[in-house]
């Protein structure tokens, strides 16, 4: 990817870049940019504010709305078992 610096000097294909990299990063860690769902049934977690195709997701809520975090591996009590219900679900454990 070609970097492009626009007037105030920012690196725009870079931020860019980065910014689209977060969005598909859930709170939980997983990548939703590889998920089979991804782009047919849904828009990712953080575009969708926790609200999914198949229901509102538990640990979004926790993390962002309850506890105000980004990730949860910001969370004191991360690993809880919120967490661990939802990541075996997630990857069909």
């Amino acid at each position: 990817m070609k970097s492009q610096i626009n007037e105030s000097g920012h690196n725009t294909v870079e931020e860019k870049d980065t910014e689209e990299r977060v969005e598909l990063k859930a709170v939980c860690g997983l990548n939703c940019g590889e998920c089979q769902f991804y782009g047919i049934q849904c828009a990712g977690c953080r575009t969708q504010r926790g609200r999914m195709f198949w229901g509102r997701c538990p640990v979004y809520c926790c993390c962002v709305y309850d506890r105000g975090l980004e990730f949860c591996a910001d969370c004191s009590q991360f690993i809880c078992q919120k967490f661990l219900d939802q990541i075996t679900t997630s990857i069909g454990l």
